[in-house]
């Protein structure tokens, strides 16, 4: 660098220098150092000056960055529109290492960087856009960071092949050039969207491997996400005491390195792990630790997970009531935010909590705007279960054809999407449903294609749901034997994983056996009549 010069950082420059801004003979954007009182420094001729062209987007960028005020009741967009016009500004310059340093500037008050915090607002395609303009123009350790944000951009879209593709190309580059930690992180993200497809083994199998790099380059926060990730895909496979293991050490790193955030995340998974053991007030105590300590550090994202946690806990206790107003106020939290997930997330909680009421009508508004929200930000896998949610309430209510065409429609976009779960859950609907129509043949075809999917991907939970129903289907076929036989060996694995759904089983079986032993009374006495015995 000429020592007449100095480097341009746009945003300490003042409006009085914009006019002396050149190119330097390495063609960066410059300020000269030189006064007309200084004698001992030159007037250095710049190597060229800006177009007229150049300095109108300079003068742009500079004034949207610098002078832009949002209006106090402005949207989310509009709050960051001087940031995201200086950014468009700078790339027209070609000023791509400028532009980039736009997307990592912190936010006040949240204190994210633009780029997450386009996301955590739900705008994906704008965030995409931002990634696509920089990609490939700055440098590869850039890349690593923009393919991964791509690959997010696509996974909250349940666009999960997409996804894969990106994160791959991320730790390609990550390997090659030797970035520990872009390689960490790409092989979350790929452990993430199996686990969202269902492939929780395969979720394991890659977050394993990012354990393993991050124990090896020290980096602990990186090693505690991956023992987090762990316990969610145990836990989906209904192992919740070895997903509680990982969930613990988790616990442990974040507070051995003073990660509140972390230490915050990792106490409501082991809630919602002692939930699904049926501990729901050592699960609320977890939450409540999670919900005080973002609260403290101010995290409202944090909150508003804390007070759904909650609110799920309370709904397993049978407390909706209690459940309603935890997810009231995460939903309001989601909306002052603008976390649009976290606001169809809270929706589909309340939805569920007011079918437990027997309020359908209230349960179905509800899970509209779920839905509505889900497709407004495409996010393919909620809409799949708004719709699967929507097919529970109609099925409440005892309308049951639109029940199944709601069904269908979540089974439709599960397999678009390829959310084996989702896929199995919908068939599993679908056959409960179709038994209402005495239509055995379907319903007996769509449970036993629900069974396959949940033995194929391991969730013992969903496998339980589906052989109570088929043992429901049996009792209505006069097959006691058989329902018996599907009850018990439903009963045995809800009993193993310690499920409500234990409770279900018991008192289906003892109605059949009461029905085998009455069916049985009731055989011995027609016989006995017509063997001219006694009636009585």
């Amino acid at each position: 660098m000429n020592k007449d010069y100095k480097v341009l950082e746009l945003q300490a420059l003042s409006e009085a220098e914009l006019p002396k801004v050149c190119y330097d003979a390495a063609g960066q954007l410059v300020l000269p150092l030189f006064e007309e009182t200084a004698k001992e420094l030159t007037n250095p001729e710049p190597a060229r000056k800006l177009t007229v062209r150049e300095k109108a987007h300079l003068r742009s960028a500079f004034y949207w960055l610098n002078l832009y005020e949002p209006e106090p009741d402005a949207s989310n967009l509009e709050r960051v529109r001087g940031y995201l016009e200086a950014f468009h500004h700078l790339c027209e310059l070609e000023e791509w290492k400028r532009a980039s340093d736009i997307l990592f500037s912190r936010l006040n008050p949240s204190n994210e960087e633009l780029h997450k915090q386009l996301e955590i607002w739900g705008f994906y395609r704008e965030q995409s856009e931002l990634y696509h303009r920089v990609l490939g123009k700055v440098s590869r350790s850039r890349d690593v960071v923009f393919l991964r944000g791509l690959g997010n951009t696509c996974y909250f879209r349940s666009q999960y092949p997409q996804a894969i593709e990106y994160y791959q190309q991320s730790l390609a580059i990550a390997r090659e050039i030797g970035d520990g930690s872009g390689e960490s992180g790409a092989l979350g993200n790929l452990g993430v969207v199996y686990y969202s497809l269902g492939e929780y083994r395969s979720a394991i199998e890659y977050h394993q491997q990012n354990l393993a790099i991050a124990r090896e380059i020290g980096a602990r926060r990186g090693e505690g996400n991956a023992l987090g990730n762990m316990g969610n895909a145990y836990y989906s496979l209904g192992e919740y005491r070895r997903a509680i293991e990982y969930h613990q050490q988790d616990l442990a790193i974040a507070r051995d390195i003073g990660n509140r955030q972390g230490e915050g995340a990792a106490l409501g998974s082991l809630g919602n792990a002692y939930d699904s053991l049926g501990e729901y007030r050592r699960a609320i105590e977890f939450h409540e630790q999670q919900l005080a300590i973002a609260r403290e550090i101010g995290d409202s994202q944090g909150e508003r997970v804390a007070l759904g946690n909650l609110g799920n806990a309370y709904h397993s206790l049978g407390k909706y009531r209690s459940a309603i107003e935890f997810h009231q106020q995460d939903l309001a939290i989601a909306r002052e935010i603008g976390a649009r997930q976290g606001e169809g997330a809270a929706l589909n909680n309340l939805g569920n909590a007011y079918d437990c009421l027997g309020e359908y009508r209230r349960a179905i508004k509800c899970h509209q705007k779920h839905l509505a929200i889900a497709r407004e930000i495409g996010a393919r896998q909620g809409e799949g279960n708004a719709l699967g949610n929507l097919g529970n309430a109609y099925y409440s209510l005892g309308e049951y054809r639109r029940a199944i065409e709601f069904h269908e429609q979540q089974l439709a976009i599960a397999r678009e999407i390829g959310d084996r779960k989702g896929e199995g859950i919908a068939l599993g609907n679908l056959g409960e449903t179709l038994l209402k129509f005495e239509r055995y043949s379907e319903a007996l075809e769509n449970l036993q294609a629900a069974l396959e999917i949940a033995r194929i991907i391991a969730v013992p939970e969903l496998e339980a749901e589906v052989i109570k129903n088929m043992a429901k289907l049996h009792q209505q076929l006069g097959d006691l034997d058989l329902a018996l036989e599907c009850c018990d060996e439903a009963l045995g694995i809800a009993t193993e994983l310690g499920i409500p759904i234990a409770k279900e089983c018991q008192e289906l079986k003892e109605e059949l056996l009461s029905e085998k032993v009455g069916g049985g009374w009731w055989q011995r006495m027609v016989a006995d009549v017509a063997d001219g015995g006694s009636r009585w």
